[in-house]
């Protein structure tokens, strides 16, 4: 009878003073509250949308000129990134938006006619080698489009599509896209349609969409450097 009393004699001291101090010892830091919700469910960094004040920023976005199953991905990929870049707030207008056969000149005429601030290439390249696969990209020998560039090349590398074989400021005179226009200019292969991993992912829509949207976050996250600095 006195070791059961004692015993509840304990519990209450339990009850009463331990329990209280263990909660009062958890900071407000260490009580997961979610203060931020959209549409009643938690923020994350999936659900917030990147946005900036670049509406004085106008990008052209150009279908680089190829045939068969390389254009028709270069269409839908300049599409895809013309619509996330819209969506982040920036002007943009396009070389082409269809099959129409136009030449390097043609096409920067008309980015430099919409007072484009930059212009990005959008490219697809092919190798005998199938197994060869990844995106690259090139700029002119600009330290602020080589920043530019590696921003893209960062958020794209988060997609994991494919490999990345590297940024190239050195070759940028073996492409006209690049040499013929005294506007800031990035090309970018998206991959290989020799290919079936990097054609695989570039016909998927999903994958399109993730893609488009790592290259609006590179501009974004650039720009908006840019302007606070």
């Amino acid at each position: 009878m006195k070791k059961t009393l004692i015993y509840l004699i304990f519990a209450v001291f339990l009850a009463l003073i331990v329990q209280p101090n263990i909660r009062g010892n958890l900071s407000q830091g260490d009580q997961r509250v979610p203060t931020n919700t959209t549409n009643g469910t938690p923020a994350t960094n999936d659900t917030i949308e990147l946005k900036a004040d670049v509406k004085d920023i106008t990008i052209c976005v150009d279908a680089a000129q190829q045939s068969g199953s390389d254009q028709d991905i270069n269409l839908a990929m300049a599409e895809a990134i013309g619509k996330k870049l819209e969506d982040s707030g920036f002007q943009v207008v396009y070389t082409r938006q269809d099959a129409t056969t136009l030449s390097n000149d043609e096409r920067l005429s008309l980015a430099r006619n919409d007072k484009a601030d930059y212009l990005l290439s959008i490219t697809t390249t092919n190798d005998t080698d199938t197994l060869q696969k990844g995106f690259s990209i090139m700029t002119q020998q600009n330290t602020n489009l080589i920043n530019l560039g590696s921003d893209i090349a960062e958020e794209l590398e988060s997609v994991n599509y494919t490999d990345y074989q590297g940024l190239d400021s050195d070759h940028y005179e073996n492409f006209p896209i690049l040499t013929n226009t005294n506007m800031p200019a990035i090309l970018l292969e998206v991959g290989y349609t020799s290919n079936t991993e990097d054609v695989s992912a570039l016909t998927n829509e999903a994958t399109q969409d993730k893609i488009a949207t790592a290259i609006a976050r590179g501009f974004v996250l650039h720009i908006s450097q840019e302007k606070d600095s």
